[in-house]
């Protein structure tokens, strides 16, 4: 059985999805550049919207032409929030798109910072109209999350990290 799902296009994958989020100026391009962000637009249409919960599908087209679409969900259980995803096809996603009830597009960059001898998964979204730029910091343990210090940020961070209204579907 573990070899059909090793050969399984739709592979289902849960991660941890507790970053700490920052509102933030926009990042100056050449920054982005000197740390070889990943650069993609990112439409994303909710399915459900829960307390707790939420699906989305995600729409990623990279500047390379590359597109990846993904089903998404999230649960937040005890404080500690973690996301499935799986891969999807335009087929399938065409299909779930016609149960959109919110839907937003963003421009996300995502790159790796190092700090202190701890090298932090970095996403960095712009909102385009919106004056909103909000940066997530995420790292291999909880304990490694938690040293990263903003002010040592070339940018400036205002940590919003458990404000409801920078996550998900609220900032919509």
């Amino acid at each position: 059985m573990s070899e059909i799902l090793k050969h399984t296009p739709e592979k289902r994958e849960m991660l941890d999805d507790n970053a700490r989020k920052f509102v933030t100026e926009p990042i100056d391009p050449r920054f982005l550049e000197e740390n070889s962000a990943t650069s993609f637009d990112l439409i994303v249409d909710w399915l459900e919207i829960g307390d707790n919960n939420e699906k989305k599908v995600a729409y990623k087209k990279f500047d390379n032409g590359e597109v990846q679409i993904l089903l998404i969900s999230k649960i937040t259980k005890d404080g500690k929030r973690t996301s499935g995803k799986e891969k999807i096809t335009e087929e399938k996603y065409q299909e779930l798109l016609d149960s959109s009830i919110l839907h937003l597009e963003k421009k996300r960059h995502e790159f790796e910072y190092a700090q202190n001898g701890i090298t932090f998964s970095m996403k960095y979204d712009e909102f385009g109209s919106r004056e909103l730029n909000l940066l997530e910091v995420d790292a291999s343990s909880e304990e490694k999350r938690d040293t990263f210090q903003p002010v040592d940020f070339p940018n400036r961070l205002d940590e919003v990290t458990g404000d409801l209204k920078y996550y998900g579907p609220r900032i919509v």
